[in-house]
């Protein structure tokens, strides 16, 4: 916090008010990723961070290839402790994740799609495309789904990613 004692008090006010909306703004989180348990909030620049893993990918839309690089989806869900590897069994083979975007788009995956023992797929939160970060219409971040036929479940604008238990039938 800067030091407003010299500066005139109508001018200090207007500073404390830029600063404080200044780190307001900083911090917003681009994504949540939300369990029962916990909520992680990260920035775009706590994204850039972690590990990142590259890609090749068909875009059904587009009909064209292209290089992602982002986060590994798996790796975001360990953030919040999902039960992968060994503790995906039992009543945690209800469990979905929730990918929601910007504009209200939301899809929907069964856990098991990004477990190691159930799948060979990587799903990625990307956040470039062919080196160059992803555009207004695409980001923050883009969900990619190598190997879908269609490009239903790649979502783009994506804000959040939250897991929640499907109820189970009672016998």
């Amino acid at each position: 916090m800067p030091n407003l004692g010299s500066f005139p008090r109508p001018f200090a006010l207007a500073l404390l008010v830029a600063f404080t909306s200044l780190r307001a703004f900083a911090a917003d989180p681009a994504l949540k990723i939300v369990s029962s348990d916990q909520t992680v909030a990260l920035t775009q620049e706590d994204v850039r961070a972690l590990p990142h893993s590259a890609l090749t990918a068909f875009d059904p839309h587009l009909k064209e290839s292209h290089v992602y690089s982002g986060v590994l989806v798996r790796d975001l869900l360990a953030k919040v402790g999902a039960p992968l590897g060994e503790k995906l069994r039992g009543p945690a083979m209800r469990t979905v994740v929730v990918f929601r975007a910007k504009d209200g788009y939301a899809t929907v995956f069964a856990l098991a799609e990004f477990d190691d023992a159930f799948s060979n797929r990587e799903l990625l939160l990307a956040d470039s495309e062919d080196g160059k970060p992803l555009g207004d219409n695409a980001g923050p971040f883009r969900l990619v789904v190598p190997g879908d036929k269609r490009a239903a479940r790649w979502a783009r604008m994506v804000t959040s990613i939250e897991l929640m238990q499907v109820a189970g039938r009672t016998p």
